[in-house]
């Protein structure tokens, strides 16, 4: 299975912690979101990972360039930010549209449990499916309902997208390329034609998406017992 990760936004939620930095090569407990998003790619076998990149792009390129557990392909949109389809459309070479891509945020630490693995196929006329979980007291998600035969309704429900999805790259093919385009849109077309599927996600997930919650967590244990195989990881995949 090959991943895409989306790692172009601006991070402007997390305030003075961006304004140098990339959000993914943010680090908690000494690890970068992006380096967690890389050690499940690879618990989940993953053969190939493309990386979009825009704001401080050039920093998440050097961090990845000696990476040697899989090929890792950094996509650079240097003039303006094409958004999550966009992005996607426009660096996910063609030869590569044949076969679902597994999209993973950085921005949510996802902790999967120990039996899950994510889907690597999609059934006919499936086009993407969502990982979900029950929307949190207070937060402000968009709302999805999962219906009959997992099929998704978007704007009703009480689950909400965590940021990891199985997507066919040809439900982007009409979209131009080096242009703007956000998938929610691209998930809302699809439920439209019945073309999109959901599951609740095996696991729980920690939200880091502002600079509120990061600074309430970042003092705080956040990964466990499974912090030294996380070390383990990133220690071997950058040895020079």
């Amino acid at each position: 299975m090959n991943a895409f990760i989306l790692a172009a936004g601006f991070g402007k939620r997390m305030g003075i912690l961006t304004e140098s930095n990339p959000k993914p090569l943010l680090k908690i407990q000494d690890i970068t979101l992006l380096d967690y998003s890389l050690y499940l790619l690879k618990k989940w076998n993953t053969s190939k990972v493309w990386i979009n990149t825009h704001y401080l792009g050039d920093q998440i390129k050097s961090h990845v360039q000696n990476f040697s557990q899989f090929p890792i392909e950094v996509l650079e949109e240097k003039k303006e930010i094409l958004g999550t389809a966009g992005g996607i459309r426009t660096g996910l070479p063609e030869n590569y549209y044949e076969e679902p891509i597994l999209l993973i945020n950085p921005d949510t630490l996802l902790f999967p449990n120990p039996n899950f693995f994510p889907k690597f196929q999609l059934p006919q006329p499936i086009k993407i499916h969502l990982y979900l979980l029950p929307i949190p007291p207070n937060q402000n998600y968009t709302k999805i309902d999962i219906g009959e035969n997992g099929k998704l309704n978007f704007g009703k429900g009480s689950n909400y997208y965590i940021g990891l999805a199985l997507l066919n790259p040809n439900c982007l093919i009409h979209l131009e390329k080096n242009k703007y385009y956000d998938l929610s849109d691209i998930f809302k077309e699809c439920a439209n034609k019945g073309e999109i599927t959901g599951e609740i996600f095996s696991g729980t997930v920690l939200d880091l998406g502002t600079k509120e919650l990061w600074d309430s967590y970042i003092t705080k244990d956040i990964f466990g017992t499974e912090l030294s195989k996380i070390q383990s990881f990133v220690n071997s995949s950058y040895m020079t």
